[in-house]
């Protein structure tokens, strides 16, 4: 792997060499002829960039009249820098293409393929970092364009100058002795931890409200402004790539191991393609769909973490203006793309203890049994986990109506959670979310679930349960919660809460959440 990455990295310094033709316009190609242009990837070949070998496989570059050459990338390798220094006159990028753009760099943005950003901080998990600030006096090997990680650790308040970075080896067995802790991708670096039997937690850049775009085609201003159609035909073409690799997935993992990548793991890919399915979020977003306020928020995140002017100006950023999304739709992206990590790492790491404890069929069952909790309990609180809960509501919500019962929901979340984390610690704040959820079973029948929700937030599901007895289970709630932990200055803890009962109207479980949800923030308000 290392000696392959020198030899990648080799190469794009020759590419660098070449003639500049990033920023002219192309030349004139007779009717029918087809128009070389370059991509520069950012990492290695493999199914982040399926929609591109799907194009290519499938015909659509040709379609479009353009002959297509993919340039691998790696860890130490800048598609901006390349792009702009004329090795390619497209390159794949990410949300850090708005700082190039600051720092002078003439790059447009063309479109957003990851809706959701994969990038994520891979720990090792024996090294007693327990939270992203435990980063401080480790050692961090960090790849190029992994700005927003840097945004990150920032916001999240770890000391840069206490966190030992170097350089990416691509390899992510460099945690077994080498490093402490790695940039990572959700789509490949657990994968090969979990292969390694390396132990490792993530820490997730949404833990502190960073929700970026991730895989974005970009080129010049120059090449956009020469060659609009040009940019538009390879916008085109990967889309319907993209369209056409969601649906064929064998098919073009196939191409992959034959025509780019022959060393890789067909299991791998497998992996890969299911992570890369929910990172481009088709159920909420067009293929290739960029917001300009969403880029606006990013570079106001970015511009707060130090790492690019405040204001700065997106006009000429973008290719094409588009049209807008609702701020809700991000904040839902943020939620789903925990859930799936969680869901994928645990079917995944299921699938491979199974396989090697296949003979000795005592010990494989009760590894079952573990991996079943895993997929379906939060590890923190010990209750159900959010996608549990989603499964749980909708079976009880077909059962509600099909028996004419009443179906509530209470929502609870602690309060001034964060003050406490800041006052006293995350050790201190993680016995608080224990204790809370020990409040939650302690008021359960057998019918009933709990969930962590997210965060310091919980849902309790009461299936059969009409408005005065879910507000006694609600009161018994806030004051077993009171009784059980004291802040060390002896302040008691307290949760707020608020109901929602199912309505006729009602779409799904998030319908009766958002009114629990509200009826919860009414109650704080009036208590302040």
């Amino acid at each position: 792997m290392r000696s392959r990455l020198a030899l990648m990295a080799v190469l794009a310094v020759l590419a660098l060499a070449l003639p500049a033709a990033g920023g002219r316009a192309a030349p004139a190609y007779p009717d029918g002829a087809e128009l070389p242009v370059r991509v520069q990837l950012k990492w290695l070949h493999q199914f982040q960039f399926a929609g591109f070998y799907a194009a290519e496989a499938k015909g659509y570059f040709k379609e479009e009249g353009l002959a297509v050459r993919l340039i691998e990338g790696g860890p130490a390798i800048d598609p901006a820098r390349a792009v702009v220094a004329g090795a390619a006159e497209f390159g794949v990028g990410n949300s850090t293409l708005i700082i190039d753009r600051a720092q002078g760099k003439p790059v447009v943005a063309v479109a957003a393929f990851f809706q959701r950003s994969p990038f994520v901080v891979l720990a090792r998990g024996d090294d007693g970092i327990r939270s992203i600030r435990d980063l401080e006096g480790h050692t961090l090997m960090v790849e190029e364009h992994a700005a927003e990680l840097t945004a990150y650790l920032r916001l999240a308040g770890v000391d840069l100058a206490k966190v030992k970075r170097v350089p990416h080896t691509g390899d992510v067995t460099a945690l077994i002795k080498d490093v402490d802790a790695a940039t990572a991708y959700t789509s490949t670096e657990p994968y090969f931890a979990i292969r390694a039997g390396i132990p490792f937690h993530i820490f997730d850049p949404r833990d502190v409200g960073i929700d970026f775009y991730g895989d974005t085609l970009f080129t010049t201003d120059a090449f956009a402004a020469a060659n609009p159609e040009t940019v538009r035909a390879m916008r085109r073409a990967v889309i319907k790539g993209w369209q056409y690799a969601i649906t064929h997935q064998d098919e073009i993992i196939t191409y992959i191991l034959e025509t780019y990548a022959p060393n890789d793991d067909r299991q791998r890919l497998g992996f890969e393609a299911q992570v890369t399915r929910d990172l481009l979020a088709t159920e909420f977003a067009d293929l290739g769909y960029m917001s300009t306020s969403r880029w606006r928020h990013i570079a106001d995140v970015f511009a707060q973490a130090d790492l690019m002017p405040k204001d700065f100006p997106l006009a000429g950023f973008l290719f094409e203006d588009a049209r807008e999304v609702p701020d809700w739709v991000y904040r839902w992206l943020i939620w789903l793309t925990v859930v799936a990590a969680l869901a994928l790492l645990a079917a995944h790491r299921f699938y491979f203890l199974n396989r090697k404890l296949t003979q000795e069929i005592s010990a494989r069952e009760s590894l079952e049994e573990e991996l079943r909790m895993l997929a379906t309990t939060d590890p923190l609180s010990g209750l159900a986990n959010r996608r549990h809960l989603h499964d749980r509501a909708a079976a009880e919500l077909a059962r509600s109506r099909r028996h004419r019962h009443d179906l509530c929901l209470i929502v609870l979340d602690l309060d001034r959670f964060k003050e406490i984390n800041d006052t006293w610690g995350h050790a201190f704040g993680d016995q608080c979310i224990r204790a809370v959820a020990g409040a939650c079973q302690s008021v359960l029948r057998d019918i009933d679930l709990a969930a962590r929700f997210g965060g310091d937030e919980f849902v309790i599901m009461l299936p059969e349960t009409d408005a005065p007895s879910a507000r006694k289970v609600a009161d018994r709630l806030q004051n077993t919660v009171g009784t059980l932990v004291k802040e060390p200055d002896g302040t008691p803890l307290s949760v707020s809460v608020g109901l929602g009962f199912l309505d006729e109207g009602d779409r799904s479980i998030d319908d009766i959440i958002a009114r629990a949800d509200a009826d919860m923030y009414r109650n704080k308000r009036a208590q302040e």
